[in-house]
């Protein structure tokens, strides 16, 4: 029996789940803490008093930046889940199914493939060309999105040199607007 170092455990790692939830309570922690801090009109508050709104504030921003990223992981896991299970050869490794390359000028891109999962009718018609899924490419460097749609099936096993004809044939993806702390922000 081998004995563990003080770094490893002997208990699973946490899912996502339990992760996000945790993390959950650990912002409702937070904002308790934040709102139980009296500070009131009229009143002049100590510097003690708003130092620790000022951590507790901070502690639930950094908490509500870690749930995001939570929500992101889960996001990707259920992608994964869905491409798996709409995926015809269910037994090739995730590895397998995200490709990195660098491309002539040294930029370094990841491609996937997207497949729409089990989506409604509805829907599936509102994505149009899209519908049949498409090979999406990222920059590593986060300089840009682009998308095909029509690409071949065996594009897991294409060469590096074939991978960057594809990306040559993609077009622009539309770059998704993420909320920043001053769109949440109400104007003083």
């Amino acid at each position: 029996m081998s004995e563990l170092s003080p770094n490893e455990s002997s208990e699973p790692a946490p899912s996502t789940a339990e992760e996000l939830e945790r993390a959950r309570e650990e912002l409702a922690r937070h904002l308790e803490e934040a709102c139980a801090t009296p500070v009131t009109r009229g009143t002049q508050e100590t510097t003690g008093q708003l130092r620790r709104l000022d951590d507790a504030l901070l502690a639930a921003a950094r908490t509500a930046e870690g749930i995001i990223a939570l929500k992101q992981k889960a996001r990707d896991e259920r992608a994964v889940l869905t491409h798996v299970a709409t995926e015809p050869d269910a037994g090739e490794s995730h590895g397998e199914r995200i490709r990195e390359f660098r491309d002539r000028n040294g930029c370094e891109w990841r491609a996937w493939a997207v497949i729409p999962g089990q989506a409604s009718t509805s829907s599936m018609r509102s994505l149009g060309d899209l519908s049949n899924g498409w090979l999406a490419f990222e920059s590593l460097s986060g300089s840009g999105k682009r998308r095909l749609i029509d690409f071949p099936a065996d594009w897991t096993t294409l060469g590096d040199a074939a991978l960057e004809d594809l990306l040559d044939r993609a077009v622009d993806a539309p770059v998704r607007k993420r909320p920043s702390a001053t769109d949440t922000t109400s104007p003083s």
